[in-house]
């Protein structure tokens, strides 16, 4: 039996791994996408960034090798300065406040990449979150407020976040040919507040029930005009005294004098009621001042309390997305240890199921070959047998002619050998063993055409020729 180059063990195991490797990537790639449809990026670019489509995956005989496609990015934020890219998405990104282009690849059917274009069916809404590349590029760079009405953060933030320099900045933006702003690294002088914007409608204080009364006509005072209105109305009084005392100059000193002092008394009492009014409108003017700082002060706590509220349910809501994710992160390094530890074994079981059947073929091959030399040479002995009794029996018939007719030998010699030939039958001898055992051992018949021995097959050739 030939021995065959065929390694079984080694071929299953060469299979066993290609398969392996072609579940965990199915499985690893699953994982990406139910993620993807869960949080609305995109599966396609995380997967190539991953290097999940580099690995060769083999399906019956076919291979299918996907080209590696590398997408550089910053190693920090960039801000907006005014780039716009028509091959990527059109949604805006939040990106750590600055709002700039998502760099998904653009549908060429729409206008936003397939996470963009998820998150949109999801929340039913007719525009991204944070507004289009368009909308950004319609305004200044740092007048631009999204739909919810809130404005990018100062980049001087991010690069203090970010421990960054002007020049990292400036070498990072050379690479991809970017420009960026000087206006991004001047800090803001006024602390912009987060949250919703107060809303400058002013509101009016509730009022009693039924029909208002009408309004009265309010007159603004300022401190230290006091003494001035008084001091003129007085002025004004003693003019029109004047002018009356002049026109009764003809009447009587007792009726003038009377006169003068009704006018007096009127003028008092309206410098008594100008004071008194002034200092209910003073009094007013406080009261509606305070009420206004009471009033802000309730619509800021309204505000800071909304802010925090909307700060912990976001920060809830990203806990719990992180937790869904580890979770679903276990799950799958959980149903990959399975699959392996699946292959793995099954890989063992092949592996010693190809063991045993090679041992079984060894063994019986073994058994073959002992059997089919042992009957080699029984077949060998048999031969040999049946020669040496016809070599007996010519031997014999050799003798009984040599009785009735005495042969003659001669020594000849052919290709430098010495032999005896009969003269009578030509049939040749081995001269040597002749000579050394006296035994007459034939060895061929010397043929007249050729002027050759032609020689008898030996016994070891014969059962060779038979064996083979």
């Amino acid at each position: 039996m030939c021995e065959s180059e065929f390694n079984a063990g080694m071929y299953v195991s060469d299979r066993l791994s290609r398969e392996l490797s072609n579940v965990c990537q199915d499985v690893s790639m699953r994982c990406v996408g139910v993620l993807a449809d869960k949080y609305g990026f995109n599966a396609e670019e995380e997967i190539r960034l991953l290097g999940l489509s580099t690995i060769k995956m083999e399906r019956g005989k076919k291979k299918v090798v996907k080209e590696k496609v590398v997408v550089a990015k910053p190693r920090f934020p960039l801000p907006y300065s005014g780039e716009f890219n028509d091959s990527l998405c059109y949604a805006l990104r939040q990106n750590n406040g600055l709002y700039t282009q998502c760099n998904g690849k653009r549908n060429e059917d729409g206008s936003f990449c397939k996470g963009c274009e998820t998150m949109l069916q999801k929340s039913g809404s007719e525009e991204p979150e944070y507004g289009t590349i368009q909308q950004r590029m319609a305004t200044d760079i740092f007048e631009y407020t999204d739909p919810k009405g809130r404005k990018p953060v100062a980049y001087t933030k991010v690069m203090k976040k970010h421990k960054i320099t002007k020049e990292d900045v400036m070498e990072e933006a050379g690479k991809f040919n970017i420009t960026v702003n000087e206006a991004h690294f001047v800090a803001p002088v006024d602390c912009v507040k987060r949250g919703r914007p107060k809303s400058e409608k002013e509101e009016k204080p509730k009022g009693a029930k039924g029909r208002p009364k009408k309004e009265k006509k309010v007159i603004s005072v300022e401190d230290g005009e006091c003494e001035d209105l008084f001091a003129t109305l007085v002025a004004n009084a003693f003019k029109e005294e004047d002018g009356a005392e002049a026109a009764a100059m003809a009447n009587s000193d007792e009726s003038a004098k009377k006169e003068r002092e009704d006018k007096l008394a009127s003028v008092s009492a309206s410098v008594a009621a100008a004071k008194k009014e002034a200092e209910r409108l003073e009094k007013e003017a406080k009261r509606l001042a305070k009420e206004e700082e009471k009033e802000a002060k309730r619509l800021a706590a309204e505000a800071a309390k909304k802010e925090k509220e909307e700060k912990a349910a976001a920060e809830k809501a990203e806990k719990a997305a992180k937790k869904e994710a580890e979770k679903e992160a276990k799950e799958a390094e959980k149903e990959v240890k399975r699959l392996a530890a699946e292959a793995a074994k099954k890989e063992k079981e092949e592996k010693a199921a190809a063991e045993k059947a090679e041992k079984a073929a060894k063994k019986e091959a073994e058994k073959e070959a002992k059997e089919a030399e042992k009957e080699a040479k029984r077949l060998a002995a048999e031969a040999a047998k049946k020669e040496k009794e016809s070599k007996s029996a010519k031997k014999a018939a050799a003798d009984e002619d040599e009785e009735e007719e005495p042969d003659v030998v001669k020594k000849i010699e052919f290709e430098g050998k010495k032999y005896l030939k009969s003269k009578k039958s030509g049939i040749c001898y081995d001269y040597s063993e002749y000579v050394t055992n006296g035994e007459q051992v034939v060895i061929g018949k010397w043929n007249n055409n050729t002027n050759k021995i032609e020689f008898e097959a030996s016994e070891e050739e014969e059962v060779e020729e038979e064996y083979e």
